[in-house]
């Protein structure tokens, strides 16, 4: 079998590993169950982690991937009347999808991270059923959502917007999360937190009896917690990563950001900087103090570059005291998080 199952008092959490998969949509185990739901007129909430179409395309032949001029993020594609329209999810602006690859000329362009409009498509040529979105596009309120949940003749939901809270208009038979692993591969140290809290709340906020967790990763102990629905191993675990790695509650995390349009000028920026912390560090013997500079997860955003330093320690306060007053910080040009939740 490609999936465990988890039994508690009146749910069932099937793990699936879609690693032994052959559809990289729809696992086996989700194919039946949406069969079976279907024929009996059940309700289906599909949660999808990515709006439109797909969040982008690559070319099979050379690799490349088509970005943002003006942002350093993938190229996300809607369709409107069986036209794709590519657009940047940070400055909004809009391309055209390429019918071939600017760099290589090859006309094997893939999509990747498939999104609501996709799996809506999907179930439709699959199943003839009717289905709808429900985003932060199309519906803004929740009497909007209220009005459309109590529509008898659609049987499933395709959601990206992540309710913890119960649905009140409408009995759910089966849940499926697609792609619960994907918020997992953001370089933050809150991420499993975020991705257990991800599941786990949805499956103490509602009624429904059925749920089907995809994902890549079924040994991440943010996701096995979750389907144990067990809080406090979770809690357990993520404090022994954190405390083998020096993060938060363990340490301080400082994050000092640049920007700037010129790239050349946010380097020397932050070059200038960097070794100012460094000569702090040695001159008060601050040997455990941890100093490196990194880029953003977004290295370019509305055409600034972008740069980050970040400062990690048991405790930060006399320390980022000592930069304000020798180095006469001026926040004119970057920005300084002494408390952040994540270093992204």
């Amino acid at each position: 079998m490609n999936y465990e199952l988890f039994k508690h008092k009146n749910k069932w959490i099937f793990l699936v590993d879609m690693r032994r998969e052959t559809d990289y949509i729809f696992s086996e185990i989700t194919k039946a169950s949406l069969e079976k739901q279907i024929k009996n007129n059940k309700k289906i909430w599909i949660i999808v982690n990515k709006k439109w179409f797909s969040s982008g395309i690559f070319c099979q032949k050379c690799g490349y991937v088509p970005k943002c001029n003006r942002c350093d993020v993938n190229i996300s594609y809607y369709k409107i009347n069986e036209n794709k329209i590519g657009l940047c999810n940070i400055c909004k602006t809009q391309y055209n999808f390429p019918l071939e690859c600017p760099h290589c000329h090859s006309a094997e362009i893939k999509e990747f991270w498939i999104g609501t409009q996709r799996i809506a498509e999907y179930i439709q040529t699959e199943y003839k059923v009717k289905t709808v979105i429900i985003d932060a596009d199309t519906t803004r309120s929740q009497k909007k959502i209220k009005e459309i949940l109590e529509q008898k003749d659609i049987q499933i939901y395709i959601w990206t917007s992540l309710l913890n809270t119960p649905i009140k208009w409408v009995e759910l038979d089966l849940i499926i999360f697609l792609n619960a692993d994907i918020g997992l591969n953001i370089p933050d140290y809150s991420a499993a937190k975020n991705n257990f809290h991800f599941l786990y709340d949805t499956f103490t906020s509602h009624t429904c009896k059925n749920y089907i967790v995809q994902t890549f990763n079924p040994e991440v102990y943010s996701i096995r917690n979750a389907c144990k629905m067990d809080k406090e191993l979770f809690t357990i675990e993520d404090n022994q990563f954190r405390k083998k790695n020096l993060y938060p509650p363990f340490s301080d995390v400082c994050v000092i950001s640049y920007k700037d349009e010129i790239e050349e000028k946010l380097f020397n920026k932050i070059d200038i900087m960097y070794k100012d912390l460094l000569y702090l560090k040695d001159k008060y013997q601050m040997d455990n103090l941890e100093i490196y500079t990194t880029p953003p997860l977004i290295y370019k955003m509305f055409n600034k570059y972008r740069y980050n330093i970040i400062l990690k320690w048991e405790s930060l306060r006399n320390f980022m005291d000592i930069v304000y007053t020798k180095l006469r910080i001026n926040q004119k040009h970057f920005k300084v998080d002494r408390n952040t939740e994540n270093i992204i």
